[in-house]
């Protein structure tokens, strides 16, 4: 288990500030932010290679904020994989056991088992000059773990690499975790990345952590409208508090032209008194399209207006909506199947409405 409580470090002008988090044995946490957020600053100061300037690291309750970087135990995947060009791929995975002195039989079997694993067996004796992308990176990870350390760090490992490819060891990577039973902290600035490979997501952004918790949560109720923005989610809505009943929370959104209605259960964050502004906030891919022989339902949140563009991009595309009498932008995500179903087309008069469960409050 990892723990970082209240770290600070400095790279010149930028810093880290109060990072806490707890990373539980056996899962993989990712950190996702954009270029320039401080994440390879955490992972390096996790790592041993900054110092911190306040706080401590934890591993499996060992402190080892003062511990050197050999000392630490943890193995480390950077972004340029670190590989020895003149070393084949067999040398480059046998370096650290080398290193440590490792030798026994039953660690030699367990490194065969990973190359196996991996599918780089034949491999073994060429040069990573002469290996692909993907190669290279089955290698790095090999050898990551084969150094015996149940903790791993990974710097946006799969970046430079095509998204098929990438799709393809992230599927390895989780079967590798809980094969080998690894604590994994990684770092990424891609969101589909990060909600699929990890248990728990953080956000980072401006070297803080604005949100931490489950994936599926952090993915559907971003904490602030910082979170919100990097995600990309357009859909939010300034209103104010009307009331709170067993329904719900009554929200007036004067831009939308309607009220919203939220159960209790959804609004995670306290909303105020009657009166009070708030943000309300809805995912693209959970508005929905009113299905013409559906009868009108005012506590679907419904909204009637145009659609005023689909732009096409395959398996999903986007609509935008804009409610009657207003200026406001809805955008929805639908499947290609849902919109020929439907048979839209731009300049249709259609209804949508907005599932209260998956409303979140900023």
């Amino acid at each position: 288990m990892f723990e970082l409580r209240n770290i600070a470090a400095k790279a010149g002008t930028f810093s880290l500030s109060d990072i806490s988090l707890t990373i539980e044995r056996g899962s993989c946490h990712v950190i996702v932010g954009a270029t320039g957020s401080g994440k390879t600053l955490l992972l390096e100061s996790v790592l041993g290679l900054r110092q911190l300037s306040r706080g401590s690291i934890l591993l499996d309750g060992r402190d080892i904020t003062n511990q050197p970087l050999e000392k630490r135990n943890i193995s480390y995947v950077p972004q340029d994989l670190a590989l020895f060009p003149h070393l084949t791929v067999e040398e480059n995975i046998r370096y650290g056991l080398r290193m440590r002195g490792i030798t026994d039989p039953e660690h030699e079997r367990m490194v065969q088992r990973l190359m196996e694993s991996v599918g780089i067996v034949d491999l073994s004796h060429r040069s990573i000059r002469n290996l692909s992308g993907g190669e290279r990176q089955r290698v790095a990870l090999v050898r990551a773990i084969a150094a015996g350390n149940r903790h791993l760090l990974l710097d946006e490992p799969f970046s430079a690499l095509h998204q098929g490819l990438r799709r393809e060891l992230w599927f390895l990577l989780k079967e590798l975790q809980h094969t080998c039973d690894l604590t994994v902290l990684m770092v990424t600035h891609d969101m589909e990345e990060a909600f699929f490979l990890g248990d728990q997501v953080s956000v980072m952004i401006e070297g803080s952590i604005r949100q931490t918790g489950a994936a599926r949560e952090v993915y559907e109720r971003p904490a602030d409208m910082a979170v919100a923005r990097f995600f990309g989610i357009r859909n939010v809505f300034p209103g104010r508090v009307r009331a709170q009943s067993g329904s719900g929370l009554h929200v007036t959104c004067d831009s939308l032209g309607t009220e919203l209605t939220i159960p209790l259960g959804a609004a995670l964050r306290p909303a105020g008194e009657p009166g009070a502004p708030c943000t309300v906030g809805i995912r693209p891919e959970n508005v929905m399209v009113l299905k013409t022989d559906r009868p009108s339902r005012a506590q679907d949140n419904l909204l009637t207006g145009v659609l005023t563009d689909i732009l096409i991009k395959g398996a999903s595309h986007t609509l935008l909506f804009r409610p009657a009498e207003t200026a406001v932008v809805v955008e929805l995500e639908v499947p290609d199947y849902a919109l020929k179903k439907l048979q839209l087309q731009e300049g249709d008069c259609i209804s949508i409405f907005f599932k209260g469960e998956s409303l979140f409050l900023l």
